[in-house]
């Protein structure tokens, strides 16, 4: 029975291993990867694979080291701990005790805690809408002095304690107190805790290990992005580390040799409603955090009882600071397909590209004109108007039920500036938002965006929310809607903006049977398929299809 039982779990381990493998290697086929991944199971690492170039030519390697971003905030956390256990500091000390020359009057009634669970109301650095002159990182580095001079003066954004706001000024104060209190630079600090865990590969320096960082995603797309300066994001990243690393560092922290049994609970736990820790993001039963910098983007993420962990680093981003955040997201929904696998269920993966004959022509779609040519062993498609990826979304929804009525009529309330009609499809908060005129200063800023605007669009929905799109002479602006559990919106938000309307090329993978994969991620566009006939071209996207004919 026991041979039996061992055999299963060997075939199961031998399956999981096959779909994961899946997953990466085929985002790497598309382009869409390029980086490392390491994940470990039942103690024992199930994939350490590469994908890709670390400088375009050079292949990653299990030891190429990556600007892990913000995932270094739980290295500072963590310092912070040790200094709490050495017994200088305390958690709820006020910060101004601990930072000398640099404490601020508007600083007076915050903690430690506070900074390290990002509810101190300190603006931060390098986000917009903080309320603070936004400046960008540079090659060369950056005194203590000026960076803190920064955010020194700015207003708090509401009384320490009372809310939630990610706050990278917040780790800079934090790294400013270990400097004050161990009598260190935070930098020195940071690398005898690294070489107290034996973290070799870790540290603030590039070397000739380390990747470069690119921005785009298709290889003839790709611009190499700027190396910032570590000081610039003292505390709150610079850090430079590896997959093994970081697989070490899990079991370092989940071990009784990290800190002592009262400061590792605190470490690992949530210490507040909006789920975050010192460090720490806590999503379900996972504890993990993201990182990004310019061209990086990494992800940890760990089950704090079995100690099943996965970390993806990578070296590709998008470029313009509106997308950067799709970058982050799509490989956060790289891991979460991860531990799905994990956890026995089946993921959706990206197509199997075939070989075989290649279709091409002109098309019509409601007065689009559609061009498809060869690359090689996949198609260019390319479009009049707008890329080809938009061709059924900017197509109004087809309202054949009551959820896509629903939808179609607050596409036009929102159109014609109705918000007193749309009241009656909002729920008690909504409701106020409306009658108030709070949504038409909303929509007045949001139309604004997007130049002289033309439409706006219902292109999905469903029980939980619907997607609308839009559309400006200058760009355009996806807007998101959310439903309660009785269909009544409670929230209607930007979701995304594109530049104007243009002519752009995407590739278009065969998958056999006259089907093709058109790859819109590149461009930050969602994916679609397409079938090409003797005298027909249909495009599928979100449950739905538009078809045109051949010239």
């Amino acid at each position: 029975m026991k041979k039996t039982i061992l055999i299963l779990m060997m075939a199961w381990t031998t399956i999981c291993h096959g779909q994961q493998k899946k997953l990466y290697g085929r985002e790497a086929a598309y382009q869409h990867f390029n980086g490392v991944v390491l994940i470990q199971s039942d103690d024992s690492i199930r994939m350490a694979e590469c994908y890709g170039t670390s400088d375009g030519q050079v292949p990653n390697e299990l030891h190429t080291r990556f600007d892990i971003g913000s995932i270094t905030k739980q290295f500072t956390a963590a310092a912070i701990l040790h200094l709490v256990m050495d017994n200088k500091i305390k958690l709820h000390d006020f910060i101004n005790s601990h930072l000398g020359e640099y404490r601020s009057e508007r600083w007076r009634k915050v903690t430690i805690h506070q900074l390290l669970t990002h509810t101190s109301g300190i603006p931060s650095l390098y986000q917009t809408e903080q309320g603070l002159e936004v400046f960008f990182p540079e090659s060369k580095e950056i005194s203590l002095d000026e960076l803190i001079s920064r955010f020194t003066e700015a207003k708090l954004l509401f009384s320490p304690g009372e809310e939630f706001s990610y706050s990278n000024s917040g780790y800079i104060l934090l790294a400013t107190i270990i400097e004050q209190v161990s009598g260190l630079t935070h930098q020195d600090y940071m690398l005898e805790m690294f070489s107290k865990y034996e973290l070799q590969e870790t540290s603030f320096s590039r070397d000739s290990d380390s990747a470069f960082p690119f921005y785009g995603y298709r290889n003839d797309l790709l611009k190499k992005a700027p190396i910032y300066h570590y000081s610039w994001f003292k505390g709150a990243g610079g850090v430079y580390s590896t997959v093994g690393d970081l697989s070490k560092w899990v079991e370092i922290i989940t071990s009784n040799e990290f800190l002592n049994e009262e400061l590792r609970a605190l470490f690992l736990k949530p210490h507040i409603p909006a789920g975050y820790g010192y460090g720490w993001q806590f999503d379900g039963e996972y504890i993990q955090h993201d990182g990004g910098n310019a061209g990086f983007i990494s992800f940890l993420s760990f089950h704090p009882k079995t100690k099943d962990h996965i970390v993806v680093l990578t070296n590709r981003s998008f470029e313009d600071i509106s997308m950067f955040g799709k970058s982050a997201d799509y490989i956060r929904g790289l891991v979460t397909k991860s531990w799905s696998v994990i956890n026995g269920e089946d993921v959706e993966v990206l197509p199997a590209v075939v070989q075989g004959a290649l279709t091409t022509g002109s098309f019509i779609i409601d007065e689009i004109s559609v061009e498809v040519s060869e690359n090689d062993t996949s198609l260019w498609v390319s479009t009049s108007e707008m890329p080809p990826s938009r061709i059924v979304i900017n197509t109004t929804l087809e309202a054949n039920d009551q959820q896509s009525l629903k939808m179609v009529e607050i596409a036009r309330f929102l159109e014609k500036g109705k918000y007193w009609s749309l009241a009656g499809h909002c729920d008690g908060e909504m409701k106020f938002v409306m009658y108030s005129g709070m949504m038409s200063i909303g929509m007045r800023m949001m139309k604004n965006q997007v130049g002289k605007m033309t439409n706006i669009i219902p292109y999905y929905v469903d029980e939980s929310h619907g997607l609308l799109r839009m559309k400006g002479t200058e760009r355009i602006l996806d807007l998101i809607v959310y439903f309660d559990s009785e269909g009544l919106i409670q929230g209607i938000f930007e979701h995304g903006k594109y530049d104007g309307d243009k002519k752009m090329e995407m590739l278009a993978y065969p998958l056999g049977n006259n089907l093709y994969y058109l790859d819109g991620l590149p461009y930050g566009e969602k994916s679609a398929k397409l079938k090409i006939l003797e005298g027909e071209i249909v495009f599928y996207q979100l449950d739905r299809s538009v078809s045109g004919r051949r010239q």
